[in-house]
């Protein structure tokens, strides 16, 4: 994972001595809010990391001491100064500045005043701002000034100032899915194939007519269909930066790609004119692989799709459900990431595949057969192993980025983010371990239309 940088590092206690919220975390967070807007990269220190020890607290506060320029130093108490965190960030932050390592830094001073027993004396140099007389925009706009007049800002915000519309579902178009996707579509080959066997072999011969549904970057259409001597195949996505994709990559002339928004209420006669134009009337075999998990109504859909099957045709369904995952020695982290995973908005249905049995079977489908596959891990080397971790569990961070895109100002959805990045990459540590034994399955179905 890339270790994050930051302009402005907020040095301040959070909890007082009973355990509640300090004023100044109240204020330190107006603060953060306030570099955000103005395009400031700024550290407000994620305590949620404590979770996982003081030791990785304390690498997430050295990762922000090492890139960040200027450090507000805030304190509605002096004896906060003296606190065992707000210490250690403060007197390595000028021990930088005295040694040369940092150039072009400061300290500001953000404080209920400038003497008393507790007041460091390494503060005694910098311009100070007292908490009862300067507002925090005057602070900020004091940074900004010292930043501006230095080396040119290179660390912006303008990643987490993307607007738009939301990215709370999933969007193959995100994050590293292009590669992940060409990683999964390789890794669910031994899980597709019996399925794809047995409809072609229990169908009449003839010239078959396909259709992939959700077919992304086309990984999956080429690489199980495009050897089908005769066939028509048409791979439909919503995306169309992966249709371009699939077009110039994964085609072949009996594979052609189309767009299709497959919850579109015009979906059929959307699904009839691309039929139209292909010259198919309806198809043998309609496939979908780690599709209708992400569907508002995946009953409807089987439903509306039942209708291109041919009458002696199949339907093949692939899912996934995270009930199914079996991790030993991972120290906990496969249930933290799925549960942080799974607490974002918009989440796609992650025990989807224990129902696909049901779905097909009350959605107009006979002779449901599961032809699920076991995965898992013994016997593979590092880089087999490290695909099923990009496969499984680097993707779900995605979410929680996009959560931090929608709302820069949201500390828990960064702090949140943190802590994935920081349990992702112990999880992928432990993958590259011998003695770490991971099991998921592949659920499968096969059916008929009634």
């Amino acid at each position: 994972m890339d270790e994050a940088r930051y302009d402005v590092f907020i040095s301040f206690k959070n909890k007082d001595k009973f355990g509640n919220q300090t004023e100044d975390s109240r204020i330190a967070a107006e603060l953060y809010k306030a570099f955000v807007s103005a395009g400031v990269s700024a550290f407000y220190s994620n305590v949620k990391l404590l979770e996982f020890g003081s030791a990785t607290y304390k690498r997430s506060i050295e990762q922000a001491l090492e890139s960040a320029r200027v450090m507000v130093v805030l304190a509605t108490d002096l004896e906060y100064l003296a606190t065992e965190w707000v210490t250690y960030e403060r007197e390595s932050f000028h021990e930088d500045i005295l040694s040369g390592r940092k150039k072009n830094a400061c300290i500001i001073p953000y404080l209920v005043a400038t003497d008393g027993p507790n007041f460091p004396r390494c503060l005694r140099g910098y311009e100070t701002f007292l908490t009862g007389e300067a507002d925090i925009n005057t602070v900020v706009s004091f940074a900004l000034a010292f930043l501006k007049g230095g080396t040119e800002n290179q660390q912006t915000a303008q990643k987490a100032l993307t607007t738009g519309k939301t990215l709370s579902t999933y969007r193959p178009t995100g994050g590293h899915e292009f590669r992940r996707l060409e990683i999964q579509a390789r890794n669910t080959k031994p899980a597709d194939m019996p399925a794809i066997r047995y409809a072609i072999e229990h169908m009449p011969p003839r010239k078959l007519k396909i259709l992939d549904v959700g077919c992304a970057y086309g990984y999956v259409t080429a690489d199980r269909f495009g050897d089908i001597e005769g066939a028509t195949v048409i791979g439909v996505d919503v995306a169309d930066k992966c249709l371009e994709y699939a077009r110039a990559n994964n085609s072949c002339g009996h594979i052609v790609y189309e767009h299709l928004q497959l919850e579109d209420e015009e979906l059929e006669n959307n699904l009839y004119e691309i039929m139209r134009r292909n010259n198919v009337d309806s198809f043998d075999i309609i496939f979908a692989s780690l599709v209708i998990h992400h569907l508002k109504n995946p009953n409807k859909f089987l439903k509306r799709i039942r209708k291109f099957l041919a009458k002696d045709g199949f339907i093949i369904i692939r899912g996934s459900d995270d009930g199914s995952v079996i991790g030993v020695g991972d120290d906990g982290l496969i249930d933290k990431i799925i549960q942080m995973h799974l607490s974002c908005e918009g989440i796609s249905d992650r025990k989807n595949g224990r129902k696909i049995y049901a779905q097909l079977m009350g959605s107009g489908y006979k002779n449901v057969l599961m032809m699920n596959y076991v995965k898992e891990i013994s016997g593979l080397d590092i880089d087999e192993r490290n695909d099923v971790f990009e496969e499984r569990f680097a993707y779900r961070r995605n979410y929680l980025q996009a959560l931090c895109d929608r709302n820069p100002y949201d500390i828990d959805a960064r702090n949140n983010l943190e802590c994935m990045d920081f349990a992702l990459e112990c999880l992928e540590n432990k993958f590259s371990e011998d003695a770490f034994w991971y099991c998921e399955v592949d659920f499968v179905g096969v059916a008929q239309r009634k």
